[in-house]
């Protein structure tokens, strides 16, 4: 508890004009505060200067657990300082998992001073179904569309919902999107798979594989098909044990591709993937990470991987990367090990994202890790968060957003190049759930549970 006097989480140093963010053009304001009054959650990172290292509790204890890894890196001393290096292009790209442009269409915000984090811009809270959190978030023309039942799509200006539909969107559903269509595996179960208009939520068309074969689940998008897992009704050894296959269909016209059959007992949930040139990749909760050829389906290898697996796998570079208590890059066209970074005492990686060349990863204690995917070198490490390592991240511009998980989280600015931080904003809210985030134009679209948040990206 702040003594009395203390200024508030987010309060601009003594002197500093409480200038807005967030006031579009002709003077109208913004719906959220300037930068003195901070909504709860709002923390102060530090002004004028680099932020000195904190530790999170979480840290601390990840350090106690480690020890001896610990006193290793503190002997080295190299492990835990902030390296420079280059980030990467600052040129934003519209590939899916990367950051898009924030140049402003018809409004402005101005960036907040050092250490301060953004207010939202506006917040709602969903219904206790209407979001499914561990689900990225879809963005197009204007809209937010957040994986749940209802399926709301929402004005990413003022929140409010443009349209609504109950029933069509399956529990933990992806959101997979290609040229103005969003699909999902039916919300009736009977096994067919739905394109839908983002603009308008209406149904475009629906295909089925076969009469035997039933839709269970998207698996990943490309500029040619939707690939999805099925059951094979007619190869069933009993009402629970059947085959299962993956399947491709042409989302321009719903026709079935190509079908392949998957090994008895495989299981045909939490199957997640990454379209990725000539090559689907997808793991499983059976621990297997399996390549196919996307144009015929052909399985072109498969190899067992680590306990310590998020499922939906991150390739770029013509690179698979597989994190645990090392990130290790593979070759996708035959699944020989390419490089190998050690995590210099450290406990290991989560899940990389990519994004123009670079990797970035949390690692167990909470560091944001900058690698070159080609040749697994370092190129910086942020140690001074303060909140749970992110599980994701989107860069607009020359800033690096992350997404926190469930203890201690919140979202994270990180300069690209330096990884020095900028700053953290968190709700305060014990949700237990993820954070999730998305662009759209110069807005940062983000999740947390329930609650939907839009902040600027400044």
């Amino acid at each position: 508890t702040p003594s009395a006097g203390t200024p508030p989480h987010g309060a601009p140093p003594a002197g500093t004009p409480h200038a807005g963010y967030g006031t579009p053009p002709a003077g109208t304001p913004a719906p959220a505060p300037g930068h003195g009054t901070p909504l709860p959650g709002t923390v102060r990172v530090g002004a004028g200067g680099p932020p000195a290292p904190v530790r999170s509790r979480r840290r601390v204890l990840g350090m106690a657990l480690g020890g001896a890894a610990a006193v290793a890196v503190a002997g080295g001393g190299a492990a835990w300082l902030l390296a420079s290096g280059d980030g990467g292009s600052d040129g934003a790209t519209d590939a899916p998992g990367k950051g898009r442009s924030a140049e402003p269409v018809d409004e402005t915000f101005t960036t907040p001073p050092a250490g301060v984090a953004p207010q939202p811009l506006w917040h709602k809270s969903a219904k206790e179904d209407g979001t499914s959190p561990g689900v990225p978030l879809l963005t197009h023309d204007g809209l937010l569309l957040v994986s749940g039942d209802p399926l709301v799509a929402y004005d990413v200006r003022t929140g409010k919902a443009r349209w609504s539909k109950p029933g069509i969107c399956r529990p933990g559903a992806l959101l997979l999107f290609h040229d103005g269509k969003v699909f999902l595996a039916d919300g009736d179960y009977e096994g067919a798979l739905v394109a839908y208009d983002v603009r308008t939520g209406e149904e475009t068309w629906r295909s089925r594989l076969g009469k035997q074969l039933s839709v269970e689940d998207t698996i990943a998008v490309d500029d040619r098909n939707v690939y999805v897992t099925a059951k094979d009704h007619g190869q069933s050894k009993s009402a629970t044990e059947y085959r299962t296959a993956v399947a491709a269909v042409s989302h321009t016209t719903g026709r079935t591709a190509w079908v392949q059959h998957r090994d008895w007992g495989t299981r045909d949930y939490d199957v997640q993937g990454t379209a990725s040139g000539t090559y689907l990749v997808y793991a499983d909760s059976n621990l297997n990470l399996t390549v196919r050829d996307t144009a015929t389906g052909g399985q072109v290898w498969t190899r067992k991987i680590g306990e310590e697996w998020s499922w939906r796998p991150t390739v770029a570079g013509g690179l698979v990367f597989l994190p645990g208590d090392e990130l290790k890059a593979l070759d996708v066209e035959n699944g020989s090990t390419v490089w190998t970074l050690a995590p210099a005492g450290r406990r290991g990686f989560g899940n990389p994202t990519a994004v123009d060349g670079v990797l970035y990863a949390s690692d167990h204690d909470d560091g944001v890790w900058a690698v070159g995917v080609k040749t697994g070198k370092r190129n910086w490490l942020c140690d001074e968060l303060d909140v749970a390592g992110p599980e994701s991240f989107l860069r607009v511009g020359s800033t690096l957003y992350g997404a926190t998980g469930s203890l201690d989280g919140g979202i994270v600015a990180l300069e690209t190049r330096t990884g020095r931080l900028r700053w953290t904003y968190t709700d305060s809210k014990a949700v237990g759930e993820p954070w999730r985030l998305a662009v759209a134009g110069n807005r940062l679209m983000a999740t947390h549970g329930h609650e939907i948040y839009a902040l600027p990206a400044v």
